[in-house]
């Protein structure tokens, strides 16, 4: 079978070995469910989206399984377009600014798309920057004001430490200068754009959007399969984004045959030992062109929960958060913590959840709740009062996230919360 794309096996080959060997450095990855990626023409790889891993996690071992055709170019795999462009690498790679500024000519387009790498468009949010280089292109070099509201151009001025009546008599090759290169990484609509600007860059988010999706079908009805993450984006908050509208009008036009093959992933983080990422197959969502989108979306995302792992992250700071909404003052004792978190993973696992196995044992939940403790209190979670006892400091509530960014970061103990309630929502 032959790719519209031709890509290097020997390139992909490589790349996997790479993906093999990287998160492993960092990561102590556990794959299960297997037995459910058993290689079928046309099948949907479905992975959640929480972190820049989550692709390169699963990957090897799924493809092993799927034996050499799968490695050699079997599997393609969707990427937002704007990976294609110059400038990509740049906004993956933002520090330290010399080397992010140093990658921005760079374009791995033509790379990915000789490994079998499909551009899929989204139709509302995009890097700044990605909008005003195609603007540029279509509406030449005129002055900012012309075409970007003002509301924009503020915001960009706060984020730059200039003035929006300086920002507004720029064009847009001065704008798209590494001076605003940071200010231009996040991630925003064709709302930036005034009157008919935006009405032509809305056009032509739709017209690539189509064209890009053609490509896709035109390669799952030759027999191909395909890997992406349906939620669009990175998790902002822990929980579940909504499906992403690409999934939906891939299916439009595939072979009623597709199937979804969901694979679920938690990280248990929150950790000062290495970390771990869960990697669970579920079964397969057969025939899913036929499914109508609502009863897909519930198929899919309850597949996700329901393999999903419980780890030491989830559970322990399901603890903290209640401890912080019961408890006045919210203090509790390293045994209290770990004692509640084995009862909980005992019950979860008596219930048929996946649980990450260590915290069924009383000897090694209290070494990972004491691990997790010490990344608590590293991060200005907790605070130790006296030997063996704590009181909650952090953050309970997730804060706004802003499009694009991920709450972990800032408000681990949330997201991690989060994350919880969102796995036991089955």
């Amino acid at each position: 079978m032959k790719s519209r794309f031709p890509s290097s096996a020997l390139g992909r080959l490589a790349l996997l070995s790479l993906f093999a060997t990287v998160p492993r450095v960092a990561y102590a990855v556990e794959v299960s469910g297997l037995e459910h990626a058993a290689r079928t023409p046309r099948t949907y790889i479905a992975i959640q989206h929480k972190r820049d891993f989550d692709p390169v996690a699963p990957l090897p071992a799924v493809l092993r399984r799927w034996g050499w055709r799968g490695m050699a170019g079997e599997v393609h795999f969707a990427m937002r377009s704007d990976a294609f462009a110059a400038g990509f690498l740049s906004r993956i790679v933002l520090h330290p600014r010399w080397f992010s500024l140093a990658l921005r000519p760079l374009s791995v387009g033509p790379l990915l798309r000789r490994l079998g790498v499909h551009p899929l468009a989204d139709l509302h949010q995009r890097p700044a920057e990605a909008w005003l280089r195609d603007a540029q292109r279509v509406e030449g070099n005129v002055p900012a004001g012309d075409i970007l509201t003002s509301a924009f151009l503020a915001d960009l001025a706060s984020a730059s430490h200039t003035s929006p009546d300086q920002l507004a008599k720029l064009s847009l090759s001065r704008l798209l200068t590494r001076r605003y290169h940071l200010a231009l990484q996040r991630f925003t609509s064709a709302d930036i754009f005034l009157g008919e600007a935006h009405r032509r860059a809305v056009r032509r988010s739709v017209a690539e959007a189509k064209r890009l999706l053609e490509d896709l079908s035109a390669w799952l009805w030759a027999g191909g399969s395909l890997f992406s993450a349906p939620e669009g984006q990175l998790s902002p908050t822990g929980a579940l984004s909504p499906i992403n509208n690409a999934l939906h009008r891939i299916l439009r036009t595939a072979p009623p045959e597709m199937r979804i093959l969901p694979i679920a992933l938690v990280y248990d983080f929150m950790t000062t030992r290495r970390p771990c990422i869960f990697v669970d197959l579920a079964p397969a969502i057969e025939r899913a062109p036929a499914l109508p989108h609502h009863d897909l979306d519930a198929q899919l995302r309850h597949a996700w929960r329901s393999a999903a792992h419980f780890t030491c992250t989830q559970i322990a700071s399901g603890f903290l958060v209640e401890a912080a909404q019961t408890r006045q003052p919210a203090t509790f004792t390293t045994g209290e913590l770990a004692a509640a978190t084995f009862a909980h993973a005992r019950q979860l696992a008596a219930e048929g959840r996946h649980v990450d196995p260590r915290l069924l044992d009383t000897a090694s939940v209290y070494q990972r709740v004491s691990a997790y403790l010490t990344y608590a209190r590293r991060h200005h979670l907790v605070r130790r009062l006296k030997r063996g006892v704590w009181q909650v400091t952090g953050a309970t509530i997730m804060p706004p996230v802003p499009p694009g960014e991920v709450g972990y970061r800032f408000a681990p103990l949330a997201y991690a919360y989060n994350e919880l309630r969102d796995l036991l929502d089955v």
